[in-house]
């Protein structure tokens, strides 16, 4: 699929310096978050930089970066998920690492983690291949975090998309 909207150009570059260092076909992860949807024609701003891999992965992807690295790869845990979870900061714009990202059930149970590329499709951009996490994903996704509204926008997405 063809990207439908650009990102700007700070996280553009850093997009590029990103899959320059860890390339995609060779390790597992896809780009999640604003800039992920918006690849995929989400009309949304994009702040920062979100990577989704495995448990396993994401401690590669911090050794690969680990120049940039702000907060060390550890277990987070919030109201709605839980993942292994580290920050980088590159060229000034904030890129999170999310390894094993799960959701918990309404039944108060963590829901397996998904394997990144039963979820992930590739994005044609800047002639480059971009794997992101697919829009009825993501879309599940903001609603397992109670996020109805953002939820909402990518189904809103997803049906232009289908039109």
């Amino acid at each position: 699929m063809k990207a439908t909207l650009d990102l700007p150009e700070q996280r553009a570059q850093v997009l590029v310096l990103l899959i320059e260092k860890i390339h995609p076909a060779e390790l597992p992860w896809a780009l999640t978050g604003s800039a992920g949807l918006r690849l995929q024609g989400v009309d949304i701003s994009v702040n920062d930089l979100d990577l989704q891999t495995d448990a396993q992965t994401i401690y590669v992807l911090e050794q690969k970066l680990a120049e940039f690295m702000k907060v060390p790869v550890h277990v987070w845990e919030s109201e709605h998920t839980l993942s292994h979870h580290g920050q980088a900061e590159i060229n000034g714009l904030q890129v999170e690492l999310l390894g094993d990202m799960r959701h918990r059930s309404l039944a108060g149970i963590w829901e397996p983690a998904v394997e990144i590329a039963s979820v992930c499709v590739w994005v044609n951009w800047r002639e480059l291949q971009v794997p992101v996490i697919s829009l009825k994903h993501e879309a599940l996704a903001y609603e397992k975090m109670g996020r109805m509204q953002k939820a909402e926008l990518i189904r809103s997405a997803i049906k232009k998309e289908t039109l």
